[in-house]
């Protein structure tokens, strides 16, 4: 009986403790910095993060990126959001160059700098390096950092002009 109490009562820490790992915001240079980074392939997390979104760059892989919150303004491009950050999948943004607009879904990625995003981490390795990303994304349950205040993300669809973004968004 006592066995089978111990076996309980580690089964319930455990427990415990993926939910905890998987609703504990990690920053973006956290989950860089986990060795080997292929055990977060498939874990559910919560990554917190700046970010970056650029409408008007070529970059090949342009998508909306996390950046840790330490990086600096004339590194937050696109470029090193796939070398260095993390990518979220499951963000659309239509660019019409001619009406100089974005239309995005599920959310508007300039509302807010820093965003609690939880989902599915995934690494590839790309040559030498390894990429991250982030997939089946809650939307439903991650946050956007307004004004100092932690806030639910409105989902929808969103047309964000140009002249809205600013440098660095």
């Amino acid at each position: 009986m006592f066995l089978f109490g111990v076996i309980l009562i580690t089964a319930i820490g455990a427990v415990s403790y993926k939910v905890w790992q998987q609703n504990h915001p990690m920053e973006v240079n956290e989950m860089w910095q986990v060795e080997p980074r292929y055990s977060l392939a498939g874990e559910t997390r919560t990554v917190r993060g700046d970010v970056i979104f650029d409408p008007e760059s070529d970059f090949q892989f342009n998508a909306v990126y996390l950046l840790d919150a330490s990086t600096s303004v004339e590194n937050r491009v696109p470029e090193n959001g796939f070398w260095f950050g993390i990518r979220i999948e499951g963000v659309t943004c239509d660019i019409d160059q001619t009406a100089r607009v974005a239309t995005c879904e599920p959310f508007d990625p300039t509302r807010a700098s820093t965003y609690e995003l939880k989902g599915t981490l995934n690494v590839e390795a790309v040559g030498k390096k390894d990429i991250l990303w982030l997939s089946n994304v809650d939307f439903e349950h991650s946050r956007q950092l307004v004004n100092g205040e932690w806030q639910p993300i409105p989902l929808g669809e969103f047309i964000i002009p140009f002249e809205d973004l600013q440098p660095g968004d």
